[in-house]
């Protein structure tokens, strides 16, 4: 018994030792985004150390969800709501909202926030600690951090197709991970009207109905799910902002309720896969702003959104809105001389101020696409979501009327461009604050989004893949300091991110031409990658010649400038007979690609065989193992809506 008394202490006090002696266990953390400071200190904490969690009792839900998902993806088991628990959360209110801190010891970890949004944020800073831990072990470190913008966030078009509960779910845990705090949900549209309203069952019924795809019919999101689904987000740190797109972009509500158009008759909510032709009155698609009932409706709208959505933004469209229908309508008309109007587009000028002031009544703030200030309609009680080319002319000039602004430009934010267009690097390097901008204004840019229309992406993977790796820069972008910011440290650190998002599910774009900018066509035309010559019979779009479909990169394309149909062809002869293995063909990775075509083959130059087919992500193959020949065609079958993008004919 003395031996033992003796040696206790004995090895305590050498532990003790060894832990003090203990060198830094790495230089630098990696984490997306970048925090605004991270101290590491000499010593480790093992990861089987992690047991429990202790939390107060308002944050449970969240610690739960976190807990769940460090099982599933570093197989650690940890128990909430112990006391004297390794990990400790407490909460600490001389924060700011979003901040947090996070210290690492040789004994646990300490989290400080000051509410659900930090505490989130800090546990996705720990996840991923742990999901990039050295040797089973985390750092001793001090974490202080807070994000750049209080709006970071993400438009999901959930109208042109339809996303589950379960499907946004993935999408809000994912966004979570990387500190976006706001989801968009862009309700309705021409090809849906999403959101079930008691007062008005035909909405749902007749706006989500199509007589060509009752596969695709009949989807839509009732009250409970999104209540659940809000519910859900809050607990992980999101806000959902609701969009009903007004007075355009109309014609599923028009389905429903026809006599709020201007001309009354039959309207159609079109999917997408319908061919134009076929699509009934697509060009009269916006409510008649002339018909008094036209805002009482909208009043409606907005008090079951209040009631649905906690969101103190209520997002009303106003994009892409033509005035010819109300140039000839006896009620707009009407309006417009009672109102002293001088040019039609006044008339939604009318329109966006009463639905502002419907939203302000309910003590909620309108948010609308840029659009609503090109006459100065939109006031500083609104906020613009400024979208159109590059940005900066709309965003200035909203700042000028001291209007706040989100940004999410084309150039930059749009993510169902390509690759391509925006690639990653592309993005990272973007800013949302213009050059020169005066500190005055700097308040006004509340953050930013981007922005995945749907007219083409039909499955969650395919949002993913549309999405990620593009959206860490983007989250990097609203979170870190802009001088902190690094592309060549960006691009080590989102490569070592591929194998995270493996195991969270996420399906990402694994980009060969990650480093590079945005593709900017030139006069001269490219070389092409072998002895070969073009043929084909599509008009292009200035520039963007057809040698960029045989120029060996991928990052780079030939753009149709005309919807293409059957009677179009693509072809690369090669200047003399070629063996080969493989071909590949990548048309456009936005929303101009090419799914109705054959992949074929000519041994002599003339006579062609098919060898393969386009899928509907615009990619056909062929294996040839060795086979010899002298030219590749690609030879559409169908009719398409899109101005064709070809990235690619690969040949091994």
């Amino acid at each position: 018994m003395r031996k033992k008394q003796i040696l206790v202490p004995f090895f305590t006090a050498a532990l003790l030792l060894f832990s003090a002696c203990e060198e830094k266990l790495v230089d630098h953390v990696s984490l997306i985004p970048q925090a605004v400071s991270v101290d590491i200190q000499n010593g480790s904490l093992p990861l089987n150390s992690l047991k429990s969690i202790q939390v107060p009792d308002d944050w449970k839900a969240t610690a739960t969800h976190f807990a769940e998902k460090l099982s599933k993806t570093a197989h650690l088991t940890l128990s909430v709501g112990t006391n004297n628990a390794p990990i400790a959360i407490v909460k600490n209110t001389n924060l700011d909202k979003e901040a947090y801190k996070l210290g690492i010891t040789t004994s646990g970890v300490t989290i400080e926030a000051n509410s659900i949004q930090g505490l989130n944020h800090a546990l996705s800073t720990l996840h991923q600690l742990i999901l990039t831990a050295t040797n089973e072990k985390l750092p001793v470190l001090t974490i202080n951090d807070k994000p750049r913008f209080g709006y970071r966030g993400l438009m999901l078009d959930c109208s042109r197709h339809f996303w589950t509960i379960d499907n946004l779910k993935e999408t809000i845990d994912q966004m979570a991970f990387f500190k976006l705090n706001t989801l968009h949900m862009h309700l309705t549209d021409n090809s849906a009207w999403r959101l079930a309203m008691d007062k008005y069952p035909q909405l749902t019924e007749k706006g989500t109905y199509y007589y060509d795809y009752p596969e695709m019919s009949g989807k839509y999101y009732s009250k409970p799910e999104l209540k659940e689904l809000v519910q859900y987000a809050q607990e992980r740190g999101v806000e959902i902002v609701p969009e009903v797109d007004l007075p355009g972009h109309s014609t599923a509500l028009l389905a429903a309720l026809p006599q709020l158009s201007c001309n009354g008759g039959t309207f159609e909510a079109y999917p997408e896969e319908r061919p134009f032709s076929k699509r009934k009155r697509g060009a009269e698609n916006m409510i008649c702003v002339g018909n008094p009932e036209s805002l009482k409706f909208v009043e409606d709208v907005v008090n079951e959104l209040v009631e649905i959505f906690p969101s103190q933004y209520i997002h009303l469209g106003g994009d892409e809105v033509p005035t010819n229908i109300w140039e000839k309508c006896p009620k707009c008309q009407a309006l417009y001389k009672r109102e002293k109007m001088t040019h039609p587009g006044e008339l939604q000028d009318y329109f966006t101020r009463k639905v502002s002031e419907i939203v302000r009544a309910k003590g909620k703030t309108m948010l609308g696409w840029d659009e609503i200030n090109d006459r100065n309609a939109a006031t500083p009680e609104d906020i613009l979501t400024v979208w159109r080319d590059e940005g900066t002319p709309n965003q200035l000039k909203a700042l000028e009327r001291n209007i706040p602004v989100i940004m999410c430009p084309q150039h930059g934010c749009y993510f169902d461009w390509g690759y391509a267009g925006n690639s990653t690097r592309k993005v990272y390097e973007w800013d949302p604050v213009p050059a020169d901008l005066g500190a005055d204004k700097l308040p006004l840019i509340k953050g930013g989004q981007a922005a995945l229309w749907t007219e083409r992406v039909t499955t969650q993977e395919r949002v993913e893949w549309m999405l990620y790796p593009r959206i860490c820069a983007l989250a990097e972008v609203f979170w870190s300091p802009k001088e902190d910011r690094n592309w060549d440290n960006f691009y080590q650190r989102i490569t070592q991110y591929y194998p995270i998002m493996e195991k969270l599910g996420i399906n990402y774009y694994e980009d060969d031409a990650l480093n590079e900018k945005e593709f900017v066509p030139s006069e001269e035309k490219p070389a092409l990658i072998r002895h070969a010559f073009i043929e084909t019979n599509i008009p292009g779009s200035p520039l963007y010649h057809a040698e960029y479909a045989f120029d060996g990169k991928t990052n780079t394309f030939f753009w149709g400038g005309v919807s293409v149909g059957k009677e179009h062809y693509f072809s690369v002869i090669l200047g003399e007979p070629t063996k080969v293995n493989e071909i590949n063909v990548i048309t456009g990775d936005s929303k101009d690609y090419i799914t109705k075509a054959d992949l074929l083959i000519s041994t002599d130059g003339n006579t062609f065989e098919k060898v393969g087919q386009f899928n509907d992500l615009g990619e056909a193959s062929a294996k040839l193992d060795g086979k010899t020949i002298k030219a590749v065609k690609i030879q559409v079958t169908g009719q398409h809506t899109c101005w064709p993008i070809i990235k690619e004919i690969i040949l091994k």
